[in-house]
């Protein structure tokens, strides 16, 4: 899995910034002539180290929420400037689904109307809890931002649900989404009144808002060409909070097609639906594993066993290791 080099530069920036000017890709293994390859993917784990650094650098713990408050529509590369002209904020939202992956790869966006609220859900490859929470306030902040672009800066959500606990920083969370924020929720997501995702923006051009369209619509085309199902199928799962793994008839809605379909993909690709979640479970762990912060316990209720020693055992069946074995191995530090 990858991410977008603008989505990189602006992270980059802001800490920077904060930081005093301090060289930021200096501190982990990272080209920085890269930031002006504007093709360029970073891959997630490097992307991921990207996010812990620039924290640790400006010991900023609200850095998700200052980077999408701080950047400006370029940072998001051609969906920036395809919501600065697009007819409304609906119209963003609903193309986000369609085309979030141009950012990172394995993101989901979905919307719908609930009554007189537009609610619109997130995911994104999950990682460290640091990542997590990083990315979650990334997200939303900047759905806050895009609500506020086109309605005026008084917008609030009707409300702004995180699945992480309430952090220390939570007074960020105030000023940014106002009263409304609930954490320790399933699922990333924000909601807002009706009436604002359907006003009319002033600054809508419709001919230019086409061709953007249309250019974002031929890089997904060129990124997706060659892409197996077991693939996509994969970058999905990595996306979901492990626990809370979906029955293929609900994969298959969220990846727009039929179970029948989803299935007859996935048996011509040589796998099956249940292969391809076990190895999705199999790659989470190992990415819990090496974070020395998380327990091996703490892993197990994570990825939704209901206790280390039955985690023990399917580990141990997918890896020929422990999870000790394998944090040994790694040289992670004991943590159980």
């Amino acid at each position: 899995m990858s991410v977008s080099i603008f989505l990189v530069r602006a992270v980059v920036e802001v800490a920077e910034r904060s930081a005093a000017g301090q060289d930021l890709c200096a501190r982990i293994p990272f080209d920085r002539r890269r930031l002006e390859q504007p093709e360029a993917r970073l891959e997630f784990e490097q992307f991921e180290r990207v996010l812990s650094t620039a924290v640790a650098v400006t010991g900023d713990e609200a850095l998700g929420l200052h980077v999408a408050q701080q950047t400006s529509e370029g940072a998001f590369d051609v969906l920036g400037h395809v919501a600065a002209h697009a007819p409304n904020m609906r119209e963003v939202l609903e193309g986000a689904s369609q085309f979030a992956s141009l950012l990172m790869d394995g993101m989901l966006v979905a919307s719908r109307d609930e009554g007189d609220t537009f609610v619109v859900r997130y995911a994104f490859p999950r990682s460290t809890p640091l990542s997590d929470r990083l990315l979650a306030e990334l997200m939303l902040g900047g759905a806050v931002r895009l609500a506020r672009a086109f309605t005026g800066a008084s917008t609030a959500p009707r409300f702004a649900d995180f699945e992480h606990e309430r952090p220390a920083h939570h007074h960020e969370y105030t000023r940014t989404f106002g009263g409304n924020v609930r954490f320790g929720q399933r699922v990333t997501s924000i909601a807002f009144d009706r009436k604002i995702v359907d006003r009319p923006q002033m600054h809508q051009h419709a001919e230019f808002h086409g061709l953007l369209r249309a250019e974002a619509q031929r890089r997904i085309d060129r990124m997706t060409t060659d892409v197996r199902p077991a693939t996509r199928v994969s970058q999905y799962l990595l996306a979901v909070p492990p626990s809370h793994i979906p029955d293929i008839s609900k994969a298959a809605r969220d990846l727009g097609m039929s179970e029948r379909s989803l299935r007859r993909q996935l048996l011509a690709d040589g796998t099956s639906y249940r292969d391809v979640v076990r190895s999705a479970l199999e790659a989470s762990a190992g990415r819990m594993l090496r974070d020395s912060a998380r327990t091996i316990k703490e892993t197990a209720m994570a990825l939704g066993f209901a206790n280390a020693a039955s985690f023990y055992h399917a580990f141990k069946r997918w890896t020929g290791m422990t999870p000790g074995e394998y944090r040994r191995a790694r040289g992670v530090p004991y943590n159980r």
